[in-house]
């Protein structure tokens, strides 16, 4: 089969491919390192503080391994070595298993995720809310509801039970105010007086479309990889297969 394309096309094109997936390691080098640096604004929502940054540990370290072992494939190819190649080929198949697990992990564990999502939303709402800053699940509540523009975790009503809205004798939390200003989060706890100067939206609705959103870049950059580690692997193995007919003198 190599000899028909002929051995220097399939260093090639085994060259290119490897160049591709090195290029993709960098991209997900620079997902986790963003995953990373977000974790600690949200990693409170996940009750687990080690959750998110493990996670985002993980996808850049594969992004590393995948540059080295893009770049060892670029080597083998120009060396045409054939214990380079095998090592370089069962890396590969190794790292096409792994992604193929964790893909199957999330899926599996998607819900479990939205389930302790929304418990821990609802427990910071409800009992470590305070609204003082530097308190960790209040800087945590008031980001989430002014980046995604919504109010408790299903709606407004969440901040019913809040100890902090009991306490000050307020509706919401000025963070749930479109515009915040006095007097717009005014009424009993979870209804103000003026409904339509507070977000009406839940938070966990609109963080988990954030959440969808950033998983399905990261999932079209993962498939896009799988497609070039397969080929990689076809030509790798024509490759070994006409190191082994050079060695024997074919």
């Amino acid at each position: 089969m190599c000899k028909g394309c002929g051995t220097k096309i399939v260093q090639a094109i085994l060259f290119v491919v490897n160049f591709l997936v090195w290029v993709t390691g960098i991209v997900l080098i620079g997902v986790g390192a963003y995953a990373l640096v977000e974790a600690g604004k949200w990693e409170v929502l996940f009750g687990d503080e080690n959750t998110l940054r493990a996670v985002a540990g993980f996808m850049l370290g594969v992004g590393v391994i995948i540059c080295i072992v893009g770049f060892c494939g670029c080597c083998g190819a120009v060396k045409k070595s054939g214990c380079l190649l095998k090592i370089y080929f069962s890396l590969v198949l190794l790292i096409i298993v792994l992604e193929v697990v964790a893909g199957i992990l999330a899926f599996v564990y998607q819900q479990d995720v939205e389930r302790i999502l929304k418990e821990n939303i609802i427990k910071l709402i409800e009992e470590e809310y305070t609204g003082e800053e530097k308190n960790v699940p209040t800087e945590t509540i008031d980001l989430l509801q002014e980046t995604f523009d919504c109010c408790g975790s299903a709606g407004v009503d969440d901040w019913a039970n809040s100890n902090y809205t009991v306490g000050a004798g307020v509706a919401v939390p000025m963070s749930c105010c479109k515009k915040p200003e006095d007097g717009c989060n005014d009424g009993s706890p979870g209804n103000p007086d003026k409904k339509g100067d507070v977000f009406a939206e839940g938070c966990l609705m609109k963080f988990e479309e954030y959440v969808t959103e950033n998983y399905l870049a990261v999932g079209g950059v993962c498939i896009g990889l799988l497609v070039f580690e397969i080929l990689a692997l076809i030509f790798a193995c024509c490759l070994i297969r006409a190191a082994a007919d050079e060695e024997k003198g074919l």
